[in-house]
């Protein structure tokens, strides 16, 4: 239901809320409710641009995006670089 509340605000938002914004939100509402969850944020180098992306996880799984956006995203605890 925080998830779904979360969504509506940001699709009736006079702002164009970040994937950022929009995964603090729901991480601080869960906190607030002693619903134990991680905010992850992720990376990747696509087309050779840096790309960064936010979601919320519980338990291992994705509550505000798809199940598997970790293998699209690298999260920070898990991401390696190499320069060229």
């Amino acid at each position: 239901a925080t998830v779904r509340l979360v969504q509506g605000a940001a699709a009736w938002s006079l702002h164009s809320p970040t994937c950022l914004h929009r995964s603090l939100t729901l991480w601080w509402l869960l906190r607030r409710q002693g619903t134990a969850s991680e905010l992850r944020i992720g990376v990747r180098i696509e087309q050779g641009r840096f790309e960064a992306h936010a979601w919320v996880e519980r338990q291992g799984v994705a509550l505000n995006d798809r199940a598997d956006v970790g293998r699209d995203f690298a999260p920070f605890d898990t991401a390696h670089w190499s320069l060229p």
